[in-house]
């Protein structure tokens, strides 16, 4: 989006190219237009005037060439009409009208003149200050989307370290806890003790957040390099989402989906992320579906629930998960959409063209 004042692109395309190429053909064509102005009205006779014909060399003139030779134009052009009204027999009652006559057109096409000059000044101008602005929106458009690349970037890098830090520190620590408590559930139920029992459900707490710990690793790092990463990661986040959110979340692809581009891989994953947890979230969905699909110009992906969907229109706009989710689209060249279901629940969808090689598959 341009703000200010905008030229057309094909008049200042066609202004450039007279002012750089084309100088001598608008001197020429300027001198035709007096000469041809003027034959026409010495043809006509004195009866008629055709001054205000001249404007046309006139303002080709002062826009294209410049204000000296714009004022011989003028000269020329008085000189050229009083010279035909003298060759026709027109008589004065005074030698000073025809200087007075002449002295009032030139000093109309004077004002002409000048007003031409002060327009294209401030056409130049303008045309000048569009361009600064749209340089500098275009430097700051490029600048916040690095900004913008550059953030994502690093939360992905967090989000792995963080991953790899869940399941190397706190799942070896939880499973050196889970063994120490074995082992004394194992000497407590050798004397034949009554807290036995609970250590044994110590145990199982400690394994069940071995297990927690171990999903909220592979949510935080998902992607293998693999080309078929994306499937088996967006299948395991199902099953794990399944488990934390208690819902029924399942997915589907009818045939293979290979990505050798894993940062597209991982957006489409984080996108699938978000648009499951506001179903889960904000739409109080219960049944979850994650279609991965490949088509002939791309890859589409859809994550369809049965919750109760967008209320607003500017819902679509307005959440900041779907401006995320929009702008991860936009940062692999894809297009995404969020609807309303015609059967109720959200539709979210996006489809990204084969910017790198991939291929199908056939069972």
């Amino acid at each position: 989006m341009q703000f200010g004042y905008t030229t057309p692109k094909f008049m200042s395309a066609w202004t450039n190219r007279f002012e750089q190429k084309h100088r001598a053909w608008v001197v020429a064509l300027a001198l035709f237009i007096v000469i041809a102005v003027g034959l026409v009205d010495f043809g006509s006779g004195w009866e008629y005037s055709f001054s205000v014909f001249y404007l046309l060399a006139l303002g080709l003139a002062a826009w294209f060439v410049g204000f000296r030779f714009a004022l011989f134009i003028s000269a020329l052009s008085v000189a050229v009409s009083l010279a035909g009204d003298l060759a026709n027999g027109r008589r004065y009652s005074s030698p000073l009208v025809p200087l007075w006559n002449a002295f009032i057109a030139m000093a109309f096409y004077l004002v002409v003149i000048a007003l031409l000059v002060k327009l294209r000044s401030i056409h130049g101008h303008l045309e000048a200050r569009v361009k600064e602005r749209t340089l500098a929106l275009t430097q700051e458009m490029a600048e916040r989307e690095r900004i913008e690349r550059e953030l994502l970037e690093i939360s992905e890098r967090e989000q792995r370290r963080i991953g790899r830090d869940l399941h190397d520190s706190l799942g070896q620590h939880l499973t050196g806890v889970a063994l120490a408590g074995q082992v004394l559930e194992e000497k407590l139920a050798a004397r034949d003790l009554p807290e036995a029992r609970d250590a044994s459900h110590m145990v199982e707490l400690v394994q069940e957040g071995i297990s927690i710990s171990r999903k909220m690793a592979k949510g935080l790092h998902p992607i293998d390099i693999e080309a078929d990463g994306l499937m088996q990661g967006l299948e395991e986040f199902a099953a794990i989402s399944s488990d934390l959110f208690r819902v029924s979340c399942r997915f589907e692809c009818d045939s293979p989906v290979l990505i050798r581009d894993t940062v597209t891989s991982g957006h489409l994953y984080r996108i699938t992320q978000e648009a499951v947890s506001n179903a889960v979230k904000h739409g109080r969905a219960k049944n979850i579906i994650i279609q991965l699909e490949m088509l002939d110009d791309g890859i589409a992906l859809r994550v369809k629930d049965d919750g109760i969907g967008l209320r607003d229109p500017a819902e679509r706009n307005g959440g900041m998960g779907l401006r995320i989710m929009a702008h991860r689209a936009s940062m692999i060249s894809g297009t995404f959409d969020a609807r309303r279901s015609p059967e109720g629940g959200t539709i979210i969808s996006c489809e990204v063209p084969h910017l790198q090689p991939s291929a199908k598959a056939t069972k």
